[in-house]
């Protein structure tokens, strides 16, 4: 007889657990549609007017941190690494790639490994918001360090082209306004 309850209450719990089981599946498959959308929209070079994001390009390849921790797409970022110089030209711009993740209106951004002092400014969770009526992207971060507006471009050679240009020579990186004719 407690065979008999004993294997009632395994079926009984096993059942329970299957079923939970799958409606995690499902909230994933739900998930997974949301990032897949917010990837397609997001998708593409973004750039800035200031600092301390220049541009970021969002990509669809598929990435991941080291470890495997968070699961996402790559991107590229030119950042602010706040070295300015007064008597010679130096580069203040450091270009760094690393993983992000877009569900609803909440972006993260996160490093493959152990970030630079001046990405590590840059990580964490912004709120996004994507505008269609003037192609701008606006992201804050949720300890309100950073406020960007970017707008969507063109990559042309070293340069990108944005607000209604064109890129007419990708190899000497030139972009003309629409209608006007391109220098070679």
């Amino acid at each position: 007889m407690n065979v008999a309850k004993l294997a009632i209450a395994l079926v009984t719990v096993g059942l329970s657990v299957a079923g939970c089981a799958a409606e995690t599946s499902q909230d994933e498959t739900d998930g997974t549609a949301t990032q897949d959308l917010a990837v397609s929209r997001l998708k593409g070079i973004w750039v800035s007017s200031n600092g301390p994001i220049f541009s970021i390009e969002f990509t669809s390849k598929n990435a991941q941190t080291l470890g495997g921790f968070v699961h996402g797409h790559e991107f590229t970022a030119h950042i602010d690494n706040g070295v300015r110089c007064i008597t010679t030209p130096c580069p203040n711009v450091d270009v760094v790639t690393g993983v992000y993740k877009s569900n609803g209106g909440k972006l993260t951004l996160t490093s493959f490994d152990k970030p630079s002092l001046d990405f590590s400014r840059i990580i964490g969770d912004y709120t996004h918001a994507l505008s269609n009526a003037d192609g701008t992207l606006t992201i804050d971060k949720s300890d309100n360090t950073i406020h960007e507006t970017l707008v969507h471009g063109v990559a042309c050679g070293d340069n990108t082209c944005t607000d209604g240009l064109y890129c007419c020579n990708p190899l000497r990186g030139i972009c003309a306004k629409r209608g006007v004719m391109c220098i070679q």
